[in-house]
């Protein structure tokens, strides 16, 4: 048993008991609050890192308790429950905090990044205390809607910097020695312009593939005999099928090493296998469409999910053409598939 625990077993015992008695409430409210964020973040399409949570622990909470003097460290304590967003570019911190103060009662709101702390120690992050919102009722938030929260929102860089600086147990600038002062300011001074630079190079990738898509449109002749990219592969499939729903950068990997490593290595090629398969995968689409598992209701194929069934029509019509359909067996859908291989061309 630590000491920290025999501490406040000695001293304050009903405080272990009340911690005990909360800390399932506590552990629900972690869970909602995650759910709650990653159906709205997904859904808004912000691209981050990860968003964990947990329940502060009983050794947390007693070397919290012998540290400090708490009049009332349930009241005083506000980090019983914790989220943490990390994201990857500093400009789709906008979107999480509209997310996060439009799902949540907000409590208090400290913004340790922006100039106004300037003078702040280290590189720091944006921090929330919460309640879920009274609109919410029934069983599930009796016990968790008058709970408080604490949601962290930072950068990958950011993140990284709280952790070395916990490890190395530095929480404001006094505790630092001079000589290892100065090099820990240059150093949250480098990862601050690196978060820019991220920054940065999206807002150039977005310029490519916009400038990409432009030059496909207009000279489609030049532009369509380069070899595949990640990034002209997604900038022709909108220029294809700008109405239906774009890849996703992983999507886009694994598609282009899949082409490539099947000889379709320019778009060109790509664009000459849509040309051949396009209308059996329209008539296929119309007769078994894909289904949304968070609204269950029917959909069309994403841009990624056109370019996946034209390889599977080609394969199958290769296998038609040698006779080989019988012997292969086939998933349940490539059966229904067998039915439009007289579209493909």
């Amino acid at each position: 048993m630590s000491e920290h625990l025999n501490y406040v077993i000695e001293n304050h015992p009903e405080y272990i008991e009340k911690f005990d008695l909360n800390f399932n409430n506590y552990k629900s409210l972690c869970e909602e609050v995650e759910y709650i964020l990653n159906k709205q973040i997904n859904d808004n399409e912000t691209q981050i890192s990860a968003i964990t949570s947990r329940p502060k622990s009983k050794p947390s909470f007693c070397e919290k308790i012998r540290r400090k003097n708490y009049d009332d460290p349930f009241k005083e304590i506000t980090d019983f429950a914790g989220v943490r967003i990390v994201f990857l570019y500093s400009k789709d911190r906008k979107k999480i905090e509209e997310i996060i103060e439009a799902e949540f009662e907000i409590i208090d709101k400290e913004d340790k990044i922006s100039g106004n702390n300037i003078d702040k120690f280290g590189y720091g992050a944006l921090h929330y205390l919460i309640k879920i919102k009274n609109n919410h009722s029934g069983a599930r938030y009796d016990e968790i809607k008058d709970l408080v929260c604490e949601i962290q929102v930072k950068t990958i860089l950011q993140d990284a910097w709280s952790l070395v600086a916990h490890h190395l147990s530095y929480k404001q600038e006094s505790d630092v020695p001079p000589q290892l002062r100065r090099k820990l300011n240059a150093l949250s001074g480098l990862f601050e312009i690196a978060d820019d630079q991220f920054e940065n190079i999206r807002t150039a990738r977005v310029e490519y593939h916009r400038t990409m898509k432009l030059e496909i449109e207009n000279n489609p002749e030049i532009s369509l005999e380069k070899e595949i990219t990640i990034d002209n592969l997604i900038a022709y499939l909108e220029y294809k099928f700008p109405e239906r729903n774009k890849i996703t950068m992983d999507h886009a990997v694994g598609i282009s090493e899949i082409l490539i490593n099947t000889g379709y290595n320019t778009l060109k090629k790509v664009d000459d296998l849509l040309s051949k398969t396009i209308d059996a995968i329209s008539a296929y689409e119309k007769k078994s469409p894909p289904i949304d598992k968070n609204d269950v209701h029917n959909t069309t194929f994403t841009q990624g999910g056109v370019l996946i069934y034209a390889q599977l029509f080609i394969n199958l019509k290769a296998k038609e053409i040698e006779g080989k359909l019988e012997e292969d067996g086939f998933i349940l859908n490539q059966k229904e598939m067998v039915r439009y291989l007289d579209l493909v061309k």
